[in-house]
């Protein structure tokens, strides 16, 4: 429960979930046993209390703690995916690692009795310092210039990455819990509830000020300096005349750090094989251009997009598909460098071209004054999903050149939906090409069930499905009739190319990979759709398999991490374990409907986390008499039935109307976050000393952690949507049976 409110507003579109790592500092499960089970704190050492007169208010002190962990995360964890791809299994080892590490920290707190909260903060205010560093550092050590990390390397880095500031962040917030018991009286729930209205307001912040405003690092660095200045002028500090000069150092430091660019620096840092001469972060990634080898080079989320002399990838992107219609007056475009893309359109003289991509970033980088081009263009800045399935204008060729179903944002544009959308979109022999994936001579078992998922929703729509094998590996459809003899159609076009003519390309050598690739094509496999989005499982399989030795181990690692931390939770808290399992699941399941619906829309995804937060800090907060009284039993059996009714009529939800469907969605999420709440607060509301509010939150971030990657890595591609949301039910009946014995 906790573990999704203070992790919540790291998920926004295109974005996704697992855990990582802890493992290799659980030596002894007995030990971990005693971490996860003590019930007091009596035998170790008496607890310090806040006895200070003079510092700052433990509600503003809690309020801090959570504005700035939930800055740290969403920042930081922005930073990581441009870093690792961004897919749902580095996503679940950024969110396991944080919670797993958070866990560790405040079992920690549990054994550790004398504590000075002065101190404390400070070493909560510079440990975010020491995580940034560690990034940069960590990157240039582990990862050679413009090298993805596999998964093994994504594990090591995330975890040690984040376990300065995570372990810190979770021993401060139980022994503010602590404190705010002992001085202030406040239950648990309540300091929960303090501290989670702090992270709604960072995320609300952060939501308009990371929309394009002001860059990652930039915003980072500004509120660590800020941070700092919290704990220094309300614990260290002392006096008028001293506070007073204080504030105008932290202002004047501030102000000159915010104006410098940071982000360059930074950016230059992660990514030493260019010169990086400027870059800029939306809500949907980073942008950095740069100099390579004296070309003027850009790079979306650390990938190279575009380059000055990109010959091979900008003609195939183009003629693959346009050399297949008999004409090209209106041609839409689905993202990608549309300087590239234009020169090479104008080509077949169109009267039109429609531009969809909705990152304004990567318009305003990648796009050149329409007013200066022959034919009419059009710039739609919208989600490709929405503006496809609003659309009523016909195209002669519709052309897809997001990145392969990586992510399961990704994957609604590779599902049989969206191809039935797109044949709407299409004239009579109009035509339609993808790119999967890249286009390797060799495809194991992995790849081949990732382009098969593909390809056969294609087949299910598109009367003719062509793979031709280039830079990429394309995917022509359409239902006129389709040839790979290039140079041919070239040649009868007259149109002029550099790498897609004779010169360079063979048809007959085209022509027999094509028929090699149709060969190994399984058309057992099961079609890519939106609510079984099959082929981001394939794609995750096909990627860990580059490296099958490392990734087993992380895999093992992985598993091993929850089974363990599964294990050391005792009975009475397997309860809140699996229902904050299931409300991470909850939220995934609800932000993809989002998706599926409405588009991928970054508003809506923050008032979306923004319920669930609030729904979480009312139920923790909120004093109920009926909460006292009811057996906890009997909210997880609300939960469960409210998870199976979901999932019976998420097919009726989904099939609404746009702003119908998101006013459900918004709405699904407060019931359960509310009730989660208020069992975190059942089972903390007699906690005396802090033991039992640390083993619980333990608990809440562990199953939070194996919530995020289950069912965004595994569940919902495998299962499809609605046997996930069952699944939840599942996992609360199971609470149910093995942890409310003692839940009275």
């Amino acid at each position: 429960m906790v573990g999704v409110l203070r992790n919540s507003w790291a998920i926004h579109p295109g974005i996704r979930q697992d855990s990582g790592g802890m493992d290799g500092r659980m030596r002894k499960s007995s030990y971990m046993r005693e971490w996860f089970s003590k019930k007091t704190l009596s035998d170790f050492m008496p607890c310090n209390r806040y006895t200070d007169k003079n510092v700052s208010d433990i509600s503003i002190n809690l309020f801090i703690v959570g504005f700035i962990s939930t800055s740290v995360q969403l920042l930081l964890m922005r930073e990581m995916m441009n870093i690792s791809g961004g897919y749902e299994l580095i996503t679940g080892v950024f969110l396991g690692s944080w919670l797993l590490a958070s866990a560790a920290g405040s079992v920690v707190a549990g054994k550790c009795g004398f504590i000075d909260i002065p101190k404390l903060n400070l070493a909560f205010s510079l440990s975010p310092f020491i995580s940034l560093f560690l990034l940069v550092l960590l990157t240039r050590i582990l990862l050679g210039p413009g090298e993805t990390p596999g998964f093994l390397s994504s594990i090591m880095l995330t975890f040690l990455m984040l376990l300065p500031f995570c372990f810190v962040s979770g021993f401060t917030f139980m022994k503010l819990i602590s404190s705010a018991r002992t001085e202030n009286h406040y239950v648990p729930g309540k300091s929960f509830s303090i501290e989670t209205t702090g992270g709604i307001a960072a995320g609300v912040i952060l939501s308009v000020l990371a929309s394009g405003i002001f860059n990652t690092v930039q915003i980072l660095v500004v509120i660590l300096i800020s941070g700092t200045a919290y704990t220094l002028l309300a614990f260290f500090i002392k006096g008028k005349r001293s506070k007073f000069a204080a504030k105008i150092i932290f202002i004047i430091v501030t102000v000159l750090v915010f104006f410098a660019g940071p982000d360059v620096l930074i950016r230059q840092l992660l990514m030493p094989g260019i010169k990086v001469t400027g870059t800029k972060d939306t809500p949907y990634g980073n942008i950095t251009t740069g100099i390579y080898g004296n070309e003027q080079s850009t790079f979306y989320n650390h990938r190279l997009l575009s380059y000055s002399d990109d010959a091979i990838e900008r003609e195939e992107n183009v003629h693959y598909a346009l050399l297949q219609t008999e004409k090209s007056k209106r041609v839409l475009i689905i993202s990608g460098s549309l300087n590239s893309c234009l020169p090479e359109l104008d080509k077949y003289n169109p009267e039109k071209v429609v531009f969809v991509e909705n990152d304004p970033g990567l318009i305003k980088y990648t796009s050149i004054i329409p007013d200066t081009l022959p034919f009419k263009l059009d710039i739609q800045m919208r989600d490709a999903f929405r503006f496809v399935k609003e659309n009523e204008k016909k195209s002669d060729a519709v052309i897809l050149l997001l990145p392969p179903p990586s992510s399961l944002a990704l994957n609604r544009y590779y599902t049989t939906e969206f191809f039935k959308e797109i044949k709407q979109n299409l004239s009579d022999g109009g035509v339609f090409m993808c790119s999967p994936g890249p286009g390797d001579y060799y495809l194991n078992k992995e790849s081949v069930n990732l382009y098969s998922s593909i390809f056969n929703s294609l087949s299910d729509v598109f009367g003719s499905v062509t793979p031709v094998a280039g830079n990429k590996l394309y995917f022509i459809a359409s239902d006129s009739e389709l040839s790979v003899s290039f140079c041919r159609l070239a040649d009868e076009k007259q149109i002029k190319n550099i790498y897609v003519s004779c010169d360079f390309m063979a048809d007959d050598l085209i022509q027999r990979k094509s028929e090699e690739l149709l060969s190994i094509i399984d058309r057992k496999i099961k079609q890519n759709r939106s609510a079984y989005p099959i082929a981001c499982f394939h794609y995750q399989s096909y990627h860990l398999s580059k490296d099958p030795s490392a990734n087993s181990i992380a895999i093992i690692i992985l598993i091993a991490a929850f089974a363990l931390s599964l294990f050391t939770i005792r009975r009475n808290n397997i309860l809140m374990y699996l229902s904050a399992s299931s409300l991470a699941g909850f939220e995934i399941i609800m932000l993809l409907s989002l998706q599926l619906t409405a588009g991928n829309m970054y508003q809506l995804t923050g008032i979306i986390i923004a319920a669930l937060m609030a729904g979480l800090a009312a139920g923790s907060g909120m004093k109920l008499n009926i909460a006292e009284s009811v057996p906890a039993k009997v909210f997880a059996f609300v939960l469960l039935l409210f998870y199976a009714v979901v999932a019976i009529s998420l097919n009726v939800m989904l099939s609404l109307t746009n702003i119908t469907a998101i006013i459900l969605i918004i709405t699904a999420v407060i019931p359960p976050s509310f009730i989660t709440g208020l069992l975190f607060r059942k089972l903390t509301i007699r906690d005396n000393n802090g033991s039992l509010s640390s083993v619980v939150y333990s608990a809440d971030l562990a199953g939070s952690a194996l919530g995020f990657i289950l069912v965004s890595a595994l569940m919902v591609p495998v299962f499809g949507i609605r046997v996930s949301v069952f699944f939840l039910s599942g996992l609360i009946f199971a609470g149910i049976l093995l942890g409310t014995n003692s839940n009275k």
